[in-house]
Order: C-alpha cells, then structure tokens, then sequence
C-alpha cells in the first residue's frame, strides 16, 4: 500500500519520534522502495518522510507484512500443496521479533519501533526507525564484529527444547527437493553458455554428490546443537547506524525456528556474493574469519565452540550450496553484468561445495 497516511495517523507517531507532544505535522511523502519479490510475507516497503509546522524533518520506514496466501506469486506453489504452505509460513516472524524483548549482545540492536499497525485480513504495517546507514564496505574488521556479534547472539539464546525444529527440514523438503535439485540435474544448465563459460568439469558432479547427501546432512545437522538466531544475517540486513557505526541495526529477521548452531554465518557469508559484490577469491579469508569470530562470540557468553564450524558449513550447504546458480535468471537478455553475476555465483558454488565435501561423514568436524 503507497496511500498518503492522513495527519490524524500521523500525528501520534511524529511526536513519539520527536518526543514533542505538541509536533504538528506540515508535509507528508511517501516513497516505495524496491524490493526483491520473492519472500511471501513481504507486501511491500515504503518511506514516510515529512515536516512538521515547526520546520523539524521525520521519516519512518514502513514493512508491510501479510499471510503467504496474499503473496502475489502463490501460484508458483502447486495446488495440493498450497494450504499447507500457507497454514505453516511464519508472515509474523518479524513482528513477533519486535514486540517480545528479544534479548541482544552488546553490538546488535533492533530498529526502534513505533506501531504495529494491524491491518485485519492477515496483514499488518511495521513503523520503523529509518536508519541513516554510515559509508564503507564490508571490510574483514566489519565481518569479524558482525560475527561476533552473532555468536554472542545464538550464546543469548539456547534453543528451547519445546519448540519445534521444522524450520531447515520443512525448507530442504519442499523447496531444495521439489524445486531446486530437479533444476540443478537439468543437463541444460550446465549448457547454457552463462553456466558452461565459468562452471569447472568437476562442479555438477560434486553438487550432484552434495545431492545424494541431503537426507545425511540433514540428520546430522539435526544433532548438532540448536540455537534461536537472526535466521537471514545477511550484510543487507545488519545495518551500520551513521550516528552509532560500532554496533548493527539487525533488520529482517528470519526463521525463529530453533537452528543449528552457527547458522547465521551462512548467510553472512553469501548475502553481498548473491549480489554479485564479492569476488570469489575474496570468499576463503571471509569465511575464516567470520568462523573465527562467531566461536569468539560463542565464547564469550561461555559456549563451547566445538559444533559451530560444522553447524555453519552443514548448513551452508544445505541452505546455499544448490541455489548458488542463479538459474531463475537464465532466461534474461545477456548482458556483461549478467555474465559477471553468473562468474561470481558460480565461483561461490564452487567454494561451498568444497567445503561440503571436505565434512566428515558425520559433519562432527570440517
């Protein structure tokens, strides 16, 4: 939804945003931002920017949120299989992170939130902080803090043995099984020039050999222990505040199923290489060193840290390895940054499978 909210919703949030109880609201703008469309949950984003009679500036950035059955690509479920997908998609996972204090380390908060603004039908607003990020990259100092970070964060919280842990076995049945692998086997995928230019001899072989040992994987990383996490600690998601740059606005949060432990490193790892903003040959040092911190993090909330290395890469594997390839994309005009995606995320595949295939049968060690 991009309607102008009327100055009688407004008004309530601008004077808990500028702690000003007489703030009057002047302008209002609203602007969409472009976002990925594949979560089912997401409706949209927006900006709500303005001034008030008094000259101040604010801006709140909005998340729609709303049950998978609303998702505008539901169709891609089959039929059989859409209730079910529908009943057991968490759409509230991220309202549920704000609303319940929600225990962080030192280095990681939340965007400050101002109203949850219950839509009916299954849909809901988020009204959050508009966080104004500080300039740079993600050097190996930032990864390093992330990680830590998100250790000490899964060191917080020690999986509650009464929660289900259906989150990664739910995603490798219906999504890696039914969809991915089938596209992954396709002979025409390995042809097609964007694919065949970058991939080695050996690559479909050795994602084919991680294939067979999905259910494997699956059942040790079931025996690993289980922490709560962000669920999608991408870069794109642990914004660096311009007014705070040594801690992280974790947005976005994800599966709050009870994870493996070292899970979050995964999508640290991948988030800015799924971009196309990270080398291959940049991925080694990365990984050694987010590793490093997050057992650094488990460490210092007096975790042991002997699971974390194969949590991570048993679920890396699992979560990233298959999808690596962006295949949904080989029906686009071929571009040079398409061809330059395509080296990169092939190059990516390549590394996590050899760190599937250097885990011990029983993944307990890399």
């Amino acid at each position: 939804m991009t309607a102008t909210p009327s100055r009688a919703h407004l008004t309530p949030l601008v004077r808990k945003y500028l702690d000003d109880e007489r703030a009057e609201v002047e302008s209002i703008r609203v602007d969409p931002i472009d976002h990925a469309p594949g979560t089912p949950s997401t409706g949209g984003l927006r900006r709500v920017s303005g001034t008030t009679t008094c000259g101040h500036t604010w801006s709140f950035f909005v998340k729609s949120l709303h049950s998978a059955r609303h998702w505008a690509h539901i169709g891609v479920i089959p039929e059989p299989d859409r209730t079910e997908f529908v009943a057991a998609f968490p759409w509230r996972t991220e309202a549920d992170v704000y609303t319940t204090g929600l225990p962080l380390p030192p280095g990681l908060r939340l965007p400050r939130l101002f109203l949850v603004d219950d839509l009916g039908d299954e849909r809901l607003d988020l009204w959050l902080e508009d966080v104004r990020t500080a300039p740079g990259e993600w050097d190996l100092t930032r990864y390093a803090a992330a990680a830590r970070a998100l250790g000490r964060l899964a060191g917080l919280r020690p999986a509650d043995d009464s929660r289900p842990r259906t989150a990664l076995r739910t995603y490798v049945g219906q999504r890696l099984m039914n969809h991915v692998l089938p596209v992954l086997r396709d002979p025409a995928l390995w042809r097609h020039p964007l694919v065949a230019a970058h991939a080695d001899p050996l690559l479909q072989m050795d994602l084919d050999t991680l294939a067979r040992r999905v259910p494997a994987l699956l059942a040790a990383a079931g025996r690993l222990p289980h922490t709560m996490a962000h669920g999608d600690a991408g870069p794109q998601n642990l914004l660096v505040p311009a007014d705070d740059p040594g801690r992280f606005v974790a947005v976005d949060w994800g599966w709050q199923d009870p994870v493996p432990i070292g899970f979050d490193l995964g999508q640290l790892l991948v988030g800015l290489a799924h971009d196309g903003l990270t080398e291959p040959g940049e991925l080694p040092v990365i990984h050694r060193t987010i590793l490093a911190a997050y057992e650094r993090g488990l460490a210092d909330e007096g975790v042991p840290t002997r699971d974390a290395a194969a949590g991570y890469v048993t679920t890396l594997v699992l979560r990233s390895a298959f999808t690596a390839i962006p295949a949904e994309r080989l029906g686009e005009p071929v571009t040079g940054d398409l061809r330059e995606l395509f080296r990169k995320r092939v190059g990516l595949a390549r590394f996590i499978a050899d760190l599937g295939l250097a885990l011990r049968p029983d993944t307990s060690h890399i």
